[in-house]
């Protein structure tokens, strides 16, 4: 885009200035969760939402479970202050000024084995309380001990599927943290990466998964 400056005897082209951006060194960063119920190392998808939020100066806290190494950005953003100091190169320098903003929070639920036909009657059940304690602990203790968490939470984005529990705690903790703070309630989020209800074998726990998701899922912000 050009603006025309036309002076008595000389008409002259003059780059118009870019819109300033709404992501400015002066805006106030925000504090985002990203939660998955899953391998952090294997979701890179959360892994990019992660990133970018970062990129745009906020503070981040990565939730998932323990497994596999994150990528190599997160990687070096989460590393101590002094291992990224030795490093020179480009994206050492720009993974080094994330630090202090990103924190990981990694769980390890109960994976109950399917042995013989008891074991597998109760999966079900077991796996939903191992699940519903992790994050319970991750949402309502550990991350209150994450030190950027002196800025509240102001958007937590989750991932579809599981739905379960993921959807309602998360949507529980955006509601408590309102209460908490008086009105000022996190926005949630659902990054629809699937739905969750097909993850089930059966035809009931599918029906089942199927009318929480329409519950809950019109609940998100987004």
């Amino acid at each position: 885009f050009f603006i025309i400056n036309k002076p008595s005897s000389l008409i002259t082209m003059v780059p118009k200035e870019p819109p300033e951006s709404k992501f400015t060194q002066h805006a106030q960063p925000k504090h985002a969760v990203v939660m998955v119920l899953g391998d952090l190392g294997r979701s890179p998808r959360m892994q990019y939402h992660a990133l970018s939020l970062l990129e745009h100066g906020h503070y981040v806290t990565l939730i998932g479970y323990a497994g596999e190494d994150l990528i190599s950005p997160l990687q070096k953003a989460s590393a101590p202050l002094d291992s990224a100091s030795n490093n020179d190169d480009q994206s050492s320098k720009a993974s080094s000024s994330y630090q202090g903003n990103f924190h990981v929070l990694r769980m390890k639920p109960y994976q109950p084995p399917r042995t013989n036909i008891l074991h597998r009657l109760f999966y079900y059940p077991l796996r939903l309380a191992s699940l519903l304690f992790c994050v319970i602990h991750t949402l309502w203790v550990q991350l209150h001990q994450v030190p950027h968490t002196k800025t509240p939470v102001d958007v937590m984005l989750v991932q579809n599927p599981p739905s379960v529990p993921t959807l309602m705690l998360g949507y529980l903790f955006c509601l408590w943290q309102g209460i908490k703070t008086r009105g000022r309630r996190p926005r949630f989020v659902i990054d629809w990466h699937n739905l969750g209800f097909s993850m089930f074998e059966s035809s009931t726990q599918r029906t089942l998964a199927k009318f929480y998701e329409r519950i809950v899922g019109p609940l998100a912000d987004a």
